[in-house]
């Protein structure tokens, strides 16, 4: 089994990617949903993040301000910083035993894809065999994340540069595929992604719906 990373920054089509491989035969674990798990009320993380930014980053009914948060860190890298300090390590965690699930069960996928906006900050980078880093153009990121999280463009573009140069990405990335054009393009590169890593060997499992599992 190879333990792919996908990688890239926000609105660069990673979910379209890891979406194409899932249909190709790969398990994949989204990482933005186990980010999510692991803030939920009752948990350690989210209780050091109440104690770190303070009780105003939390709701009413004691559910994570995430709007308000990431706010908060997006203009702030010190801010950043500490988040990611708490967060991280969790997530590694998770990662960890949901690779080691699927190498013993009883048919481990051809790749297991994680997919992680975070994956070199937060230690994942250790866990993977290859690494794929999906890219695009500014302004279309800009309008995919404005339309995805109703907010302005001004703020996405924020999103953008408070993370990792997209140089600095495809630089440690061992594929490439590009998210600013047609659809069956974008089909076609991840095509060639699976035959690289796979060839044409077949696949008898399916976890198609495994992918936070």
């Amino acid at each position: 089994m190879i333990v792919l990373g996908l990688a890239g920054q926000s609105g660069t089509g990673k979910t379209t990617v890891a979406a194409m491989l899932v249909d190709r035969g790969a398990a994949c674990l989204d990482m933005d949903l186990v980010a999510r798990e692991i803030v939920e009320p009752g948990t350690r993380v989210l209780g050091r993040i109440g104690k770190a930014f303070g009780e105003e980053f939390l709701l009413g009914d004691g559910t994570l301000n995430r709007r308000k948060l990431g706010r908060k860190v997006f203009s702030d890298p010190a801010a950043l910083e500490l988040l990611n300090s708490i967060t991280h390590p969790e997530l590694v965690l998770r990662a960890r035993e949901w690779i080691l699930g699927l190498e013993e069960s009883a048919c481990p996928p051809p790749v297991a894809v994680i997919d992680a906006a975070v994956l070199f900050e937060s230690g994942l980078i250790e866990l993977v065999d290859v690494v794929l880093v999906t890219v695009a153009s500014l302004e279309l990121q800009a309008e995919r994340i404005a339309l995805r999280d109703g907010i302005s463009h001004e703020d996405a573009l924020a999103r953008i540069h408070a993370q990792r140069d997209v140089d600095v990405l495809a630089e440690r990335a061992d594929y490439l595929i590009r998210t600013d054009c047609p659809l069956e393009e974008t089909a076609r590169q991840v095509d060639e992604l699976w035959k690289a890593l796979v060839g044409d060997r077949p696949y008898a499992g399916d976890h198609r719906n495994d992918r936070t599992k």
